[in-house]
């Protein structure tokens, strides 16, 4: 059997890819899983995206943190001794309803046994803000945007676009509000009456968390629940966080809570990506197949999105610069 210098070539590549891959996850691997420390560190878990279920890829321009993610977190630092504090780094707009409550569920029991001091760097806004709110002391960058304490829910519809261009669609249900958000038609006055009420109660649930956990310290609470975003100048005046500062001011204070020394390290406790996930992205189907398309309709989140940010809105994946402000 003769084997041609070209396709040697070939094999040659494809075992030098595979073999980087390898090694960049060992490394990777090395480099998240921290040595015993004899004094004790800071661990820190971060929350840096857009939160939901489902991971977007690597062809999407921002990150997706799943209640899985940070419950594999905080499972290491439960496990671990030497974490004798944890700064929560929150960088998330918020996203998933459900997401959302689940990782404060998390963070909410990570704070029963150990100190949290959470640091927002840019955004910690609706579900970002959430996740933080356990934590024993919360502290945001000045000029960060804090709040958006409510929930939105969101609806395209494409009629008058269908009807010009000749498109007739034909919905068999087996109740009157099966097909409710229906993009090829208009809302009637019954749904939008049921969307509204399931938006109130989504937004009930999260203003009674900060009332729970920042009632003796917001100043306004009616002006809070407008839904409003802050400055995290301006949320220290409101009462929705405990001091500014920067991340290291958020290790330090952790430092402190936890009674480690000044000069404690503190340490990311990232899991490292699979080969899988760094060869096809972290929503790749073993069949082949793309995901079933799912419209999003519970969405606890700050609205419009920050710029940059991609959402996935019925399965397609939409860059926020092309999406006009509403609501």
């Amino acid at each position: 059997m003769r084997i041609s210098v070209n396709a040697l070539a070939i094999v040659a590549i494809i075992a030098a890819f595979v073999a980087g891959f390898a090694s960049g996850i060992v490394f990777a691997y090395i480099s998240v899983v921290p040595p015993p420390s004899p004094v004790g560190y800071v661990a820190v878990i971060e929350i840096d995206g857009a939160i939901g279920y489902r991971k977007l890829g690597l062809l999407a321009a921002s990150s997706t943190v799943t209640p899985e993610d940070v419950r594999w977190a905080v499972k290491q630092v439960l496990l671990d001794p030497s974490a004798k504090a944890v700064v929560l780094y929150v960088n998330s707009p918020g996203g998933s309803a459900a997401a959302c409550e689940e990782i404060y569920e998390v963070v909410k029991e990570l704070a029963s046994k150990k100190p949290v001091v959470a640091y927002i760097a840019e955004y910690g806004t609706s579900g970002g803000y959430m996740v933080a709110l356990p934590a024993r002391e919360i502290v945001a960058a000045p000029s960060s945007m804090v709040g958006s304490v409510g929930a939105v829910m969101t609806f395209i519809n494409v009629k008058g676009l269908a009807e010009k261009l000749g498109v007739k669609t034909y919905v068999f249900k087996s109740g009157e509000l099966k097909d409710i958000g229906n993009p090829f038609r208009e809302l009637t006055p019954r749904e939008e009456q049921l969307l509204s009420s399931m938006v109130r109660d989504v937004a009930e649930k999260f203003a009674e968390k900060v009332r729970r956990h920042r009632g003796g310290k917001v100043k306004d609470m009616s002006e809070v629940l407008t839904a409003r975003p802050y400055t995290g100048s301006q949320a220290l005046s409101a009462g929705l966080v405990d001091s500014i500062g920067t991340f290291e001011d958020a290790v330090a204070r952790a430092r402190e809570l936890g009674g480690l020394p000044k000069d404690a390290p503190y340490r990311v406790i990232r899991k490292a990506p699979g080969l899988l996930e760094l060869l096809l992205g972290s929503s790749y189907s073993m069949a082949g197949h793309a995901p079933p398309l799912k419209p999003s309709i519970e969405i606890l989140t700050m609205w419009p999105l920050p710029s940059g940010i991609v959402v996935v809105n019925n399965g397609v994946i939409i860059n926020n610069a092309e999406i006009s402000e509403k609501g």
